[in-house]
């Protein structure tokens, strides 16, 4: 129980500093977001748990495929925002974008 409160924790930190960060230096709070914290806390929880190495390569190649998906929402959701879109309409397009292209993602590259 320990170690899921303190890994609800840590994830909890890394979206609040952001958060934070993004208030004073959006570059910075990007880079951030951007950097693969989840991936590397998750690889290093799986690692520490299971020791499982395979599994932890698995979830790496899975990771890249499913984050080429993302570009759709990364260019359509600024682009509609500056062009004068809501911002619900602009985040319903934008992930609709990409969980299509998730969904195409795994259909087409991850036959598990």
């Amino acid at each position: 129980m320990y170690q899921y409160i303190l890994k609800v924790l840590i994830s909890a930190l890394i979206i609040v500093l952001a958060t934070e960060i993004s208030k004073r230096s959006s570059v910075l709070a990007a880079f951030i977001i951007a950097l693969p914290l989840v991936s590397l806390l998750t690889f290093c929880w799986i690692y520490y748990e299971s020791k499982d190495t395979l599994k932890i390569a698995n979830l790496s190649y899975e990771i890249l495929y499913f984050g080429l998906a993302t570009v759709p929402l990364f260019l359509l959701l600024p682009y509609m925002l500056k062009n004068g879109f809501s911002f619900i309409i602009s985040m319903i397009v934008s992930c609709s974008s990409t969980a299509l292209a998730m969904l195409l993602v795994k259909i087409l590259f991850l036959k598990n």
